[in-house]
């Protein structure tokens, strides 16, 4: 299974999960499973992202740049901001390995 996986992601989790593939471009590895749906992500018994759309797992891997700030990559972070904005989709770090895909309510 590739760590990009989105076959098991339906509605808005496998929608966002898209959205932000096409904006990082080729891709070829995270080092771990990068998208959990809400309920993987409650499952796992995490505590903070619980009613996200998405949860991106990006751990040092290809899609870290797009999300982390310790990377500086303010340009790569535009892109996909804008990428998620388009679909009314928005970013939350939740830690310096995970951020969260929330849909916009307004």
């Amino acid at each position: 299974m590739s760590d990009f996986e989105t076959k098991t992601l339906r509605g808005k989790a496998r929608k966002a999960a898209e959205i932000i593939l096409n904006a990082a471009g080729p891709v070829s590895g995270g080092g771990c499973k990068a998208f959990y749906s809400q309920k993987e992500w409650r499952d796992r018994g995490e505590e903070y992202g619980r009613k996200a759309v998405l949860i991106v797992v990006h751990d040092g891997g290809d899609l870290a740049p797009f999300f982390s700030w310790s990377y500086g990559q303010e340009e790569k972070q535009a892109a996909m901001r804008a990428a998620l904005g388009k679909e009314k989709m928005w970013a939350e770090a939740c830690t310096g390995w995970y951020t969260a895909i929330y849909e916009r309510t307004r």
